[in-house]
């Protein structure tokens, strides 16, 4: 048995398991763990009969060494589908802001692949992004972008930067504009509607500032998201976008 390709391929296998499990796209909790375990292997397979040369092994002097290089593979591919967990969950963030400007802060719903509670808007939002995500086949670029990091860092060779913090900064940071470019217009008229009324009650002191103010913020924040959807829908390719060069950027950081 050649126990060379054997380490080889069982790294391999640890790098596409770490991106897989940890990214929202498939490895969300209600896919059976089994499923899961089959579809790493499959990937694996793939890439190995693919990317890896029929003479390449890979060489270390004691256990501990290989032990290394196992938790280097994972922690690889674990930090990549952190990046796409981010920006696919950057609508969590998105929808909270949206439900405070609408009064709806102390609602949520229980997220299964989290375990957590997220807010109303924001789950609507995550499930408009992971729909139209698989609709344009960017789950298909995604397992590219895996594959091409078999060319530009082979297995058993990642190698961890200083410069992995600053990117990270910069990936966390591109990802809260994102969220706060998507609450935006929700919270621009919230805005306005709020000016509005201040307005009203001044040149009206009568009125009741609770029994008309909640109501109206409620029912324009109802029209100005589904006037939202089909523009965030198309908002969408910019998220992507800014997901695959933040991986580039992270995968950068990584090479050193």
């Amino acid at each position: 048995m050649d126990y060379g390709r054997l380490n080889l391929a069982l790294l391999l296998f640890l790098r596409v398991s770490g991106l897989i499990v940890s990214s929202p796209l498939f490895g969300r909790r209600n896919i059976p763990n089994i499923a899961k375990i089959g579809f790493c292997a499959a990937i694996t397979y793939l890439f190995f009969i693919d990317s890896v040369p029929p003479t390449d092994v890979i060489v270390y002097n004691n256990l501990l060494v290989f032990v290394l290089l196992c938790v280097k593979e994972l922690l690889f591919g674990v930090v990549l589908g952190y990046i796409s967990y981010l920006f696919m969950n950057l609508t969590f963030t998105a929808g909270q802001l949206i439900d405070m400007q609408m009064g709806f802060g102390m609602v949520s719903v229980l997220d299964v692949q989290s375990n957590i509670s997220v807010p109303v808007t924001g789950n609507v939002l995550n499930i408009a992004i992971l729909l139209t995500f698989f609709g344009v086949g960017g789950h298909h670029r995604l397992i590219r972008v895996l594959h091409s990091t078999l060319q530009a860092m082979p297995v058993g060779s990642v190698n961890v930067s200083s410069n992995i913090a600053v990117a990270a900064v910069e990936v966390f940071t591109t990802s809260f504009v994102l969220a706060i470019n998507v609450a935006f217009p929700i919270i621009a008229s919230g805005l306005l509607i709020e000016i509005a009324l201040g307005v009203i009650i001044r040149s009206v002191p009568q009125l009741n500032i609770f029994s008309i103010g909640y109501p109206t913020k409620i029912l324009v924040g109802f029209i100005m998201i589904m006037v939202m959807i089909p523009i965030f829908i198309g908002f969408t390719s910019t998220i992507f976008n800014q997901m695959y060069s933040s991986l580039e950027t992270m995968f950068a950081a990584l090479m050193g």
